[in-house]
């Protein structure tokens, strides 16, 4: 469990995310929601101990992240993030020896790859559907295929907890599904997403943020509300549920709507 209490952070004296309280638990999804700006990124970070904390703290497992090594943090969370890292972009590597990566924090220093690593790493680029690209330079990829390959990497981690920021950038409608439909049959996962629709279908308890503050947390039925979506988003919002799925809609407003231009 990755609990944060009362946690702040501050950029240049501003704060980005301020007085947040929130558990990310051992089973289920929890969606990090709001608009651009809002902090869903930074507190992301804070919760793997990549934001450094101006007040709170954040208990992995209760131990406080602050102290935790770096090497036990990785064996028990595994991290997709929006940037490309050092290892991923610009390297000559395969997608497997970049998915072979995630089996580092289980192997001592100069260990060997085993058989159990090789299968592991097979099963996380089949889970993701890049078995046929194993082989292929990750510079030759395109971004959605790219973007897959990183989250072969965390699944390849096998850690209790995987922590995902924008999994679909890049992503068409199938992948965008079928990796979220992954993510939420895994074991204590956290998201950021944009979409409020996926979140509503994939998360088990979303959270919405905005200007660094909690404004709503619990289910995508008590949250994805027009009452609390509207005021954040500064948009309409109609909802309509079919068949136990919810649906946002968000209509065309008078202002937004262009007039045509006769040439």
């Amino acid at each position: 469990m990755i609990t944060a209490e009362n946690i702040r952070v501050t950029y240049a004296g501003h704060p980005v995310i301020d007085d947040v309280s929130l558990t990310v638990p051992s089973t289920g999804t929890l969606g990090l929601v709001g608009p651009n700006g809002s902090g869903k990124t930074t507190l992301l970070r804070a919760l793997y101990g990549a934001a450094p904390l101006t007040a709170g703290r954040v208990l992995l497992d209760g131990d406080d992240i602050a102290t935790t090594r770096r090497r036990d943090i990785a064996t028990r969370i595994a991290v997709v993030a929006q940037e490309r890292d050092a290892a991923s972009s610009g390297i000559p590597m395969s997608v497997a020896d970049l998915v072979m990566l995630g089996r580092l924090p289980h192997q001592g220093f100069g260990a060997r790859t085993t058989g159990h690593d090789r299968a592991v790493v097979g099963g996380a680029l089949d889970a993701v559907g890049l078995t046929d690209l194993a082989r292929r330079d990750l510079n030759g990829l395109s971004g959605g295929e790219h973007q897959r390959a990183l989250i072969a990497r965390a699944l390849a981690q096998q850690t209790p907890h995987i922590l995902l920021d924008e999994p679909t950038n890049h992503l068409d409608i199938r992948y965008q599904h079928d990796i979220l439909e992954l993510v939420s049959g895994l074991p204590g996962s956290a998201v950021v997403l944009h979409d409020l629709n996926l979140a509503a279908r994939y998360c088990d308890r979303i959270v919405v943020l905005e200007d660094g503050h909690v404004v709503a947390d619990g289910s995508p039925d008590e949250v994805l509300v027009p009452d609390i979506l509207e005021p954040v988003y500064q948009r309409p919002v109609t909802r309509v549920d079919i068949g136990g799925e919810i649906t946002l809609v968000f209509p065309r407003t008078a202002q937004n709507v262009s007039s045509h231009v006769h040439m």
